[in-house]
């Protein structure tokens, strides 16, 4: 981990950072658990910019379900044999988050296991006759998404990770990340994919809660050489100590824009904003206040 004394060499990089310039400030909610159980129109209309759901896993064959993640949930296939079979009540709402009264201008979505994508890369390839890649793209297009995110948090293999990179940039998705922890792996892999395409990872999602308490934007920003949206915990019932009141994040996010420029900010994540009945203007209103 790097020194917070690099907030200097950070800011000498303002003249490489400014040709890597977010045009929009990014104002990002995570999406945990099974979307049909959210309030769709909050999501839409309280000023975020970016939703990411969380998560969707891989079977052993390249299929995707949607798994059980919260109280209530149920596992649902989505893609099967290269097929989308989510049904249209899935894709009308996750395609729809960019349509109509909304503020949202793009979707992503995190899938995992890595130790499946690994296993899929390393034996069928990247090309899109495989089955990983045929999945991939009919969720991309059922859904009308725009990049796959990765929050590997375990694993932390290159050669896989950039073999992915490549599959996605094949069917015309973004590749974000979203990192706590490991930062020369994740230096590593921007570096790699980007260099095989450039701007291909065009976000990181920087993890400054619960393990990545610690971490400082400037730092990443140093190290990845691209501008970083630091996630913050809203408050929840899973590890109090961990949340902050939009208060605190309203003061942490106005400092880290004054002292590092950082390119957005983002929320870990609506299910908890729900579940404490929260309004979700009260944190929508903290990014929109501090980033416009």
């Amino acid at each position: 981990m790097f020194s917070k004394t690099n907030k200097l060499a950070a800011l000498g990089a303002t003249l490489f950072f400014a040709g890597h310039a977010i045009a929009e400030e990014i104002k990002a909610i995570y999406l945990f658990g099974n979307v049909s159980n959210s309030n769709t129109q909050a999501i839409k209309t309280s000023g975020f910019n970016a939703a990411i759901i969380f998560a969707l896993n891989l079977k052993d064959n390249g299929d995707i379900v949607y798994p059980a993640i919260t109280a209530g949930d149920v596992e649902t296939p989505l893609v099967t044999n290269g097929v989308y079979v989510g049904g249209s009540a899935y894709s009308d709402l996750v395609s729809g988050y960019k349509t109509g009264d909304t503020t949202i201008d793009r979707t992503e979505v995190t899938v995992g296991p890595y130790t499946t994508i690994q296993s899929l890369v390393n034996s069928a390839g990247t090309g899109a006759d495989t089955y990983l890649a045929k999945s991939l793209a009919a969720l991309k297009s059922a859904w009308n998404l725009d990049a796959v995110n990765n929050d590997d948090e375990s694993l932390y293999d290159v050669s896989s990770t950039v073999k992915l990179g490549e599959l996605l940039g094949n069917i015309g998705f973004k590749y974000t990340t979203a990192p706590y922890t490991n930062i020369g792996f994740w230096q590593t892999i921007t570096e790699q994919i980007n260099a095989k395409t450039a701007g291909l990872l065009d976000r990181t999602y920087l993890q400054c809660y619960d393990g990545g308490a610690g971490n400082d934007p400037a730092d990443w920003q140093n190290a990845l050489g691209m501008k970083i949206v630091p996630l913050l915990w809203v408050t929840n019932n899973a590890k109090p100590s961990d949340g902050k009141t939009p208060a605190q994040m309203k003061s942490q996010f106005t400092t880290w824009l004054n002292e590092d420029q950082i390119a957005g900010g983002g929320l870990w994540n609506q299910y908890d904003i729900e579940q404490t009945k929260t309004p979700y203007s009260d944190y929508s209103d903290v990014l929109n206040s501090v980033f416009g």
